[in-house]
């Protein structure tokens, strides 16, 4: 009887640990490595600037590179591990010498979502796990609902080739912030690429007012728009 209650109860033993090693086994894959948060990354963009002015007969183009490193660490006012960002921008010409600080930005990756302060201004950049289809609202920490909402997770763990440079990453997941079309009124795209312990790898920002002048009997446009291109990146 012993011998049979021995047998009893390893076997209930072994039922449970292989239920543990499924469990463990079928967690989702929460994608944190596509928001890096170390101190001493850095990413290198070529960025195309373009504003636009119809009424003014101008079309601004402007071309530099612009740096964006992990300076530090930092305890935020929730009480939350959060990251400065230091960037730097090159003047325009074919030198492209790396200026002084231009800007200050924070972010912050929780275990459900990554953030990020622009000017002050804080998204929702990416939401974890990362899955298809998934949509959260991008601006929940701002006023600034008129650039989109809904923001939507695509193309999740897919490759993606950047434009101009032409550098590929096996595993990428696009962000698709906002994609609003009209024939007159404001029109507005914006996109962000990220790629796996890289970070952002491509932007695409448009945002152009179309409205129709009586006097030239046409359509003019007014507003900028604006594409980052991974270039490279490491630690320092």
């Amino acid at each position: 009887m012993k011998h049979l209650y021995k047998s009893f109860f390893l076997f209930i033993l072994a039922v449970n640990l292989l239920s543990c090693k499924e469990e463990v086994q079928t967690l989702p894959y929460m994608g944190y490595d596509y928001f890096p948060d170390s101190t001493g990354h850095y990413v290198i963009y070529l960025v195309d600037s373009i504003w636009t002015d119809d009424a003014f007969n101008r079309k601004d183009t402007f071309l530099f590179k612009l740096k964006e490193r992990i300076e530090s660490k930092f305890i935020d006012n929730e009480g939350r591990w959060s990251q400065r960002l230091e960037r730097f921008k090159t003047d325009t010409n074919l030198d492209f010498v790396f200026s002084d600080i231009s800007d200050v930005w924070f972010a912050t990756r929780t275990a459900t979502r990554a953030e990020k302060v622009e000017e002050n201004v804080r998204y929702v950049k990416l939401i974890f796990p990362v899955q298809n289809d998934e949509q959260w609202n991008g601006n929940a920490f701002n006023t600034e609902e008129d650039y989109g909402i809904d923001y939507k997770l695509m193309n999740v763990h897919e490759p993606f080739t950047v434009p101009v440079t032409n550098i590929h990453f096996d595993s990428t997941v696009t962000v698709l912030q906002i994609d609003r079309k009209a024939i007159l009124g404001l029109n507005l795209y914006a996109k962000e690429v990220y790629a796996l312990n890289v970070g952002l790898v491509y932007k695409e920002f448009f945002s152009v007012d179309k409205q129709y002048d009586s006097v030239a009997n046409d359509t003019l446009h007014y507003g900028p728009e604006y594409k980052y291109y991974y270039m490279e990146s490491g630690y320092e």
